[in-house]
């Protein structure tokens, strides 16, 4: 299951940036292939490992305290076991291990050239997995 704590909601709708659909399935395919890497990162607890995958952004976001309060305020199971968030490594137990794990993705959309929303459906409902922006050839999680 999904815990759509773990990144914030795209804004509603989100207006697609238009590529080709070679293009799209290219960085479908990339990412799906990523995905699969991660989701075995995340189920081994590598977090070490799981954190080359991060830009700059999202280690700056998701290391600072006010962003951690935010998300364990958020999670009703953080409140409920009394868990507080404190850096990227509890942020990355608590929140990614237990949501990320056997993740699926169903389809991305472009936001720009060099960014994409990975999206998977459970139940039906589109759920957002990850924010990706491609660095060269390298797409790393973000948090633009």
């Amino acid at each position: 299951m999904v815990h759509p704590a773990v990144v914030d909601p795209p804004p509603v709708n989100p207006p697609e940036f238009q590529v080709s659909v070679e293009r799209k399935q290219a960085s479908l395919t990339e990412i799906k292939a990523l995905v699969d890497k991660l989701n075995a990162l995340i189920q081994k607890k590598a977090f070490s490992e799981w954190k080359t995958y991060l830009d700059q952004d999202y280690i700056r976001t998701y290391s600072d305290p006010a962003k951690l309060r935010d998300v364990t305020a958020r999670d009703p199971i953080l409140k409920n076991l009394n868990i507080k968030l404190k850096n990227l490594e509890d942020y990355f137990k608590y929140e990614v291990v237990p949501s990320r794990a056997d993740t699926v993705v169903d389809d991305i959309s472009f936001v720009d050239e060099n960014r994409v929303y990975v999206w998977t459906v459970v139940d039906n409902e589109k759920f957002l997995l990850y924010l990706l922006k491609l660095y060269g050839k390298e797409w790393k999680i973000s948090s633009w």
